[in-house]
């Protein structure tokens, strides 16, 4: 860099900029474009970043910050969505999300690839049978240097991996599974080192992780924690780069988190009781875990709903929806309040804001 600035200072200097201001500081000179734009700036500013949570609800994606000193979400940044026709979303809409890249299911059986920041987008054809169960993931394969949907479409007595390539700009069959007798709990796969995950069961007994590589497009079969055979609502995500299991267990009241380690055994690091959540004021009954996730500061965002027990209220708004944040460091929550209507409020994705050049995805 130069003699007063090292290049291991400069990095740590622009990994704490915005996505806005590095776009900007690209220009300054050579040195900094090729800094800004290695994988491994990327890798060092997504470490560093604040996690958002884009929502749906008031029929559009919002942008809502949990990591806030002080909770109340009185302004969410609402997204512009890059088509004309939002009736294309829904409630039911998924979100994938990865390296500041949103990918979305639409109603017409496509998807819809999405860059916030750079307000750029593609539509990806759908690969053929469409199912609403058909599970998703995306991801980024270091090998290709090339980001990747996989979807599982089931046929008559097999189930086959389909993986759209940007780079090639097409799907191609890879995986076949005769005879597939498992379901999965949740649609959206997590996203770790070059893998994706999905629950995935034969019944409430028999259940273990998918396992599919992008680099080798092959699969294998993962232990759940041997606690959670049984459990029937359970969720995926990544914490401190690692593989968490987030498990709520509704006869205990309780919310269990474990991380995978190097050796595939599982570390349980969380309990969390729900009769901390719900105070005797709420008179809420029949509540059910929607949501469980982490911040960068290892702080726990709970979601819950439930519907209030005043049989006088409409059936609309007897449903409440509660959103906390368990802080760790000192076993507090705190409940994070919004300003506005809750009203079709869901949680979809977690995102960070990237750095990371994908010019190959939007040809």
């Amino acid at each position: 860099m130069s003699e007063y600035l090292s290049e291991e200072l400069a990095v740590e200097i622009l990994a704490r900029l915005t996505i806005k201001d590095l776009a900007r500081f690209r220009c300054v000179c050579k040195t900094w474009r090729n800094i800004i734009n290695s994988r491994g700036f990327t890798e060092r500013h997504r470490d560093i970043s604040p996690v958002k949570f884009v929502s749906f609800y008031d029929k559009g994606f919002y942008l809502l910050d949990m990591e806030d000193k002080h909770p109340v979400i009185e302004t969410p940044r609402k997204l512009d969505f890059p088509l004309d026709h939002q009736s294309m979303i829904d409630e039911s809409t998924s979100v994938l999300h990865c390296d500041g890249t949103l990918c979305v299911t639409l109603n017409n059986h496509t998807l819809l690839v999405w860059n916030p920041s750079s307000k750029r987008f593609k539509i990806v054809p759908n690969p053929g049978i469409y199912r609403d169960s058909n599970i998703l993931g995306l991801g980024y394969d270091p090998v290709s240097n090339d980001y990747k949907i996989v979807t599982f479409i089931d046929q008559l007595g097999s189930s086959t991996a389909h993986v759209f390539e940007f780079r090639t700009g097409s799907w191609r069959e890879s995986v076949r599974i005769l005879y597939p007798d498992w379901y999965y709990r949740e649609r959206i796969g997590a996203f770790l080192d070059q893998s994706l995950y999905w629950i995935a069961y034969r019944s409430n007994v028999d259940r273990f992780i998918l396992c599919f590589n992008l680099s080798t497009h092959e699969y294998r079969k993962l232990s759940l924690p041997v606690y959670n055979q049984g459990v029937t609502c359970s969720w995926l995500g990544v914490t401190s780069q690692k593989l968490c299991i987030t498990e709520y267990v509704s006869c205990e009241q309780k919310i269990w988190i474990s991380v995978m380690e190097k050796t595939r055994s599982w570390n349980k690091i969380a309990s969390l009781s729900m009769s901390n959540l719900i105070s005797i004021q709420d008179h809420i009954c029949d509540y059910q875990v929607e949501f469980v996730s982490f911040t960068k500061k290892n702080d726990i965002v709970v979601t819950f709903s439930g519907d209030c027990d005043n049989v006088e209220m409409e059936a609309e708004k007897r449903v409440k929806i509660k959103v906390f944040l368990y802080k760790t460091g000192d076993n507090t929550f705190q409940q994070v309040r919004f300003c506005n209507s809750l009203a079709g409020f869901r949680f979809l994705s977690e995102y960070v804001e990237s750095p990371v050049i994908t010019d190959h995805i939007f040809i």
